[in-house]
């Protein structure tokens, strides 16, 4: 069948996303000398990061591919909240420098109201909640026949997602990354923090969702079911994937945290009544 394509140039979705490039341009541009250390070189790398992250989170609610996970497929639209977490976080992270969030993070009011949003317990449990929460039947259903709530919804998924992230690239000396052992026990909860929702999605007798169990099936062969537990396999391997990549990441930086130390000269003890000079 035919499906006609549109794309989402909602006002909401476009300002916020130019909104959010132009701070970035006049942060490292025109600003930077007031914000930056003295000599702070111009990173392209992280600029090409940052935008290539807008770029991607555009893609992933402004596309096409929106209209097929909202309307047709399950898999589709998990798809889409996988971008939301495991690829626009992490770019935008890595494309902020740390000065110009701690020239925000830095000042006093806003350190203590964005103190418990960047605790490590808060940053991974928020994440697996939120996006467990979301996939239940009920919430799921309200935000496929309300826009405001289908905004929310993904909203609420990529925030929480930057949450999460946080714990391992946090990009701000005020509020830096954790510590590897809590980075490693976060990786650890990440790996089995799906397995309840693929457990529902791949166990249930029937298709949970209503919206696809009528919809136009423009795949031919792939039924309402099919759909849903493709959609949980999809989502359990990206995550599977990407837990144990951190989990890698964390162990072999605290590995060479650890050599960095051993490595350093140890003072020597001075005996009493020796000068040192």
């Amino acid at each position: 069948m035919v499906v006609p394509l549109h794309w989402h140039n909602e006002p909401l979705l476009l300002l916020s996303l130019l909104a959010a490039g132009w701070v970035y341009a006049l942060g490292t541009g025109p600003l930077r000398a007031r914000v930056a250390p003295p000599g702070t070189p111009y990173s392209v790398g992280r600029a090409v990061a940052f935008y290539a992250g807008i770029i991607v989170t555009y893609l992933a609610v402004g596309s096409p591919l929106d209209q097929f996970g909202e309307d047709y497929l399950f898999s589709v639209h998990m798809v889409q909240h996988l971008i939301l977490v495991y690829v626009s976080p992490p770019l935008l992270l890595w494309g902020l420098p740390w000065w110009l969030v701690d020239a925000a993070l830095g000042r006093p009011w806003v350190k203590m109201l964005a103190r418990p949003f960047l605790h490590p317990a808060v940053c991974c449990m928020s994440f697996i909640l939120i996006f467990a929460l979301w996939h239940l039947p009920e919430f799921y259903e309200s935000a496929l026949r309300s826009r405001p709530i289908h905004i929310l919804e993904h909203a609420m998924i990529f925030f929480t997602a930057l949450q999460m992230w946080w714990v391992f690239m946090g990009p701000s000396k005020v509020f830096p990354p954790c510590k590897y052992p809590v980075r490693i026990l976060c990786a650890f909860l990440l790996t089995a923090a799906h397995m309840p929702i693929l457990g529902l999605l791949t166990f249930s007798d029937e298709p949970l969702y209503r919206t696809y169990e009528l919809a136009p099936r423009i795949i031919p062969g792939l039924d309402a079911k099919q759909d849903q537990v493709l959609g949980g396999a999809v989502m359990e391997m990206t995550a599977a994937a990407v837990s144990v990549g951190l989990l890698g990441w964390s162990m072999w930086g605290w590995m060479k945290d650890d050599e960095r130390r051993q490595s350093r000269p140890k003072s020597l003890p001075v005996s009493p009544g020796v000068k040192t000079h």
